[in-house]
């Protein structure tokens, strides 16, 4: 067996701290190095013990968790699993502001009462110890290009080269879908439909975070939705999003593919079946592989498909798996993709990419 995998368990409630404890130290692989009741203890046992996944509770006295992932992602880059309250009774903004931040993942804490078996986190924390983080200093961006947000763009050729843009991201991907969603301009025409790998509770927050900050109108995806320009449709959890002909999408139950319901490849198959040359694809950020067998289905039909590059991932498996298939036409840095789309949308090449 090879060596454990570090973890800091940071929470202001003991008997939350000792249920973390026992529910990680059920798993042979894991240890925890350390615990810590608020965000300046963690701060300086980041620095000290430098694990390899920091569990993080949001609200604590003397530092809450979001100051601290921002100090820590600042000074000591790790993976940071955020565990917080029902995000029902939390603003999006609270909930969503630790993966701007730099925090890789959100998880429900079960109640007090339930039990260290409720608390299954060990999968979840060892996915994130082989992540590799960047010291990520919040004010930091680059610049837009040319055509992405705070600039208007030129208005759109009469018949659109793109139908649907269809995107599947995971590990990461919020954070990606924020900027781009941010940026996009309001008479962007092409309609978004948008697979997100995400604990089924924070759907409707990780929705209602993105449409505060976007000039579309962005919301989960009802079963016959039409699919309209300035319209973004998010897959809901537990249920297929698919493109079963032009202009609508529909939620079908079924098995996972790739190892997730819904799933990236179904919705992107669908789509290039629906659309055909009129499909434009898009892979962000994300462990495994969803999404790559769809971006080939895409590109074998004529359409256009874009990826983000490995510099600007938090993980590259998802794009990594579609560039080995052979199934991306350009890398892109995830800064850099709204300003990508509005050029394709205008009908514009792109300089960027392979």
């Amino acid at each position: 067996m090879g060596k454990k995998v570090s973890v800091l368990v940071v929470d202001d409630s003991h008997i939350c701290r000792q249920l973390i404890c026992e529910a990680l130290s059920r798993d042979p692989d894991l240890e925890v190095v350390g615990t810590c009741a608020n965000g300046k203890e963690a701060l300086e046992a980041a620095r000290d013990l430098r694990p390899q996944v920091i569990t993080m509770d949001v609200e604590m006295p003397v530092m809450d968790g979001l100051t601290a992932v921002e100090h820590i992602m600042a000074e000591v880059p790790t993976p940071i699993l955020m565990l917080t309250a029902d995000p029902r009774h939390q603003a999006p903004e609270l909930t969503y502001r630790a993966l701007e931040l730099g925090a890789l993942a959100l998880q429900i804490k079960p109640s007090i009462d339930a039990g260290a078996e409720a608390w299954n986190l060990s999968r979840e924390v060892k996915l994130l110890s082989s992540v590799r983080v960047i010291r990520h200093i919040h004010s930091k961006r680059r610049p837009p290009l040319p055509g992405s947000g705070g600039v208007t763009p030129a208005p759109a050729p009469v018949g659109m080269p793109y139908g649907v843009l269809a995107v599947a991201c995971s590990t990461g991907g919020p954070q990606v879908l924020f900027r781009m969603l941010s940026e996009l301009p309001a008479d962007f025409s092409t309609p978004i439909a948008i697979v997100q790998h995400i604990n089924a509770a924070f759907s409707e927050s990780l929705a209602g975070w993105l449409a505060n900050s976007s000039k579309l109108k962005v919301r989960l995806a009802q079963d016959g939705e039409q699919l309209l320009p300035g319209n973004v449709l998010i897959a809901p959890p537990g249920q297929h999003m698919m493109i079963p002909f032009r202009g609508r999408v529909a939620l079908r139950p079924g098995v996972e593919r790739d190892g997730h319901m819904p799933s990236g490849t179904v919705l992107m198959e669908s789509a290039a079946k629906a659309y055909g040359r009129r499909t434009l694809g898009l892979i962000l950020t994300g462990m495994g592989e969803d999404g790559a067998e769809g971006m080939l289905a895409i590109k074998q039909a004529g359409g256009m498909t874009l990826a983000q590059n490995e510099e600007s991932c938090v993980v590259f498996g998802m794009p990594g798996a579609a560039v080995a298939r052979k199934a991306v036409d350009h890398l892109v840095h995830g800064d850099d993709i709204a300003g990508a789309l509005v050029r394709l949308a205008r009908g514009e090449s792109l300089s960027l990419g392979r």
